[in-house]
């Protein structure tokens, strides 16, 4: 290659590395300081001391004090006022939920068939409309449910289950959801 070659080639590389240079980019930048803020929280509680003293129905219908024999379809409900203690801007729906206790002892046959469920007054236990202090009318349902099929050594056993505490959870619905 000859010196004039080399020499257009050279001249042609630095003027794409000034292009190149010139091709950068620039901007001003700033910041500004927003005040914070203190937060506190609410709180959600509830009070279920009246669940102790109420009994268990037996299809809502008698007492039931254990001695009665169950079969598949029954149920056994709890009736009782459950109050609300809460506290917060937008907290006026709560959804309520129970919990078949894990401590449940007996026949894993029956144990396994078992379900809990909780209504207040009457309906669902969904977008519950709440203010503080309220008392809300619970009723906790455990049901053996009709229609599964028990084998007959099963029967000629006896299936037997103690259930401990039954926890109902309450579980806040913000204001502005959709659910």
């Amino acid at each position: 290659m000859n010196k004039t070659a080399k020499g257009a080639l050279a001249a042609g590389a630095a003027a794409v590395l000034l292009m190149g240079g010139a091709g950068t980019l620039a901007f001003w930048t700033d910041t500004a300081t927003v005040e914070g803020t203190d937060i506190a929280s609410g709180h959600l509680k509830l009070d279920a001391s009246s669940c102790t003293t109420a009994s268990w129905l037996l299809d809502d219908d008698s007492v039931y004090d254990g001695s009665q024999l169950l079969i598949p379809g029954d149920t056994l409900t709890k009736n009782c006022n459950v109050v609300v203690d809460i506290a917060g801007e937008h907290l006026d729906q709560i959804d309520l939920d129970v919990t078949v206790p894990t401590d449940v002892t007996g026949d894993q046959d029956l144990i396994d068939e078992l379900s809990a469920t909780a209504t207040v007054g009457g309906g669902t236990a969904d977008n519950v409309a709440v203010t503080d202090g309220q008392p809300l009318a619970v009723a906790i349902t455990v049901t053996w449910p009709y229609g599964i099929e028990d084998n007959d050594s099963n029967v000629a056993a006896g299936l037997t289950a103690a259930l401990g505490d039954i926890t109902v959870v309450a579980t806040q619905d913000h204001l502005n959801d959709a659910n």
